[in-house]
């Protein structure tokens, strides 16, 4: 009985050290101080997973466009997205991108697809994948399978990389032939997804995944979070152990491959400068 008056205090602690559901635990982080760049992590109940969700304002608060850039890694084997940051100064933001050919080896890593860099291309490999477009406003526009690097430059886009397939577009979710192109669609793994709000920032989903963060998500269990979030537009990048999401220089995202310790070799990136 003489410690009953410490009750109140202990059931604060559980509050907020587990939330009143696991659906509504939250952590958010502003990032150095601005609000150019957030990031939350948050749990989502119906996949079980852990998520992080980086917004990326459209301009900084002088009016400058950060421009979405992206990037072929220069070494044969490819590079970790935090080798990466730290190689070009630390940007806002680095993560990994494409999806990279397989059987190649373990000393050589190529990036799958088209690739478009500053209106030069290159690469253009046939894909079954859509293509992710940035527009030179920023805006992100997706283009299908059939459609060669010639044609998207064709189209005004100057910067372009293979991405999987779009899940939301003007929107809406794209539909199961869409979903389909890729198997695994349905089925829970770490995801890496770019989207954009009608304001044109962006939003970055980075969910965990095969027991980091937890098991993972589906194509439908990020539009539906997407969706949640109001946005336009959400293509799905490379997932599995490629995730990898790096601001100012910290990686925020769990490492999963060789059992959690090793961040895995990219063969292209995203990124924006201040």
């Amino acid at each position: 009985m003489k410690y009953m008056h410490l009750i109140p205090q202990i059931s604060f602690l559980i509050i907020m050290l587990f939330g009143c559901s696991a659906g509504q635990q939250e952590l958010f982080k502003n990032a150095n101080g601005d609000d150019i760049i957030t990031y939350q992590r948050k749990y989502d109940a119906p996949s079980n997973t852990y998520y992080y969700l980086t917004r990326v304002k459209h301009q900084d608060k002088n009016g400058k466009m950060l421009q979405l850039q992206m990037a072929l890694s220069t070494k044969p084997n490819g590079e970790t997205v935090p080798e990466f940051s730290n190689k070009i100064g630390t940007p806002l933001l680095a993560m990994n991108a494409s999806m990279g050919i397989r059987g190649l080896g373990p000393d050589r890593r190529q990036v799958s697809g088209r690739q478009i860099i500053d209106g030069v291309i290159a690469q253009d490999f046939t894909s079954r994948n859509y293509t992710l477009g940035i527009k030179d406003t920023n805006e992100l526009v997706v283009y299908p399978p059939e459609m060669t690097a010639q044609d998207i430059l064709d189209d005004g886009t100057n910067n372009a990389l293979t991405c999987f397939v779009p899940l939301i577009v003007d929107y809406k979710p794209v539909g199961e032939e869409v979903l389909q192109v890729v198997g695994n669609n349905v089925q829970k793994h770490p995801r890496q997804v770019i989207a954009q709000l009608d304001n044109l920032d962006l939003l970055i989903l980075s969910c965990g995944g095969r027991g980091f963060d937890g098991e993972g998500m589906t194509a439908e269990d990020m539009i539906r979070i997407l969706l949640e979030n109001k946005v336009k537009f959400a293509v799905n990048l490379d997932g599995g152990g490629s995730v990898s999401t790096v601001i100012r220089g910290e990686l925020i995202t769990k490492k999963i491959d060789n059992q959690g310790t090793e961040d895995r070799p990219r063969s292209n990136f995203l990124y924006i400068k201040e």
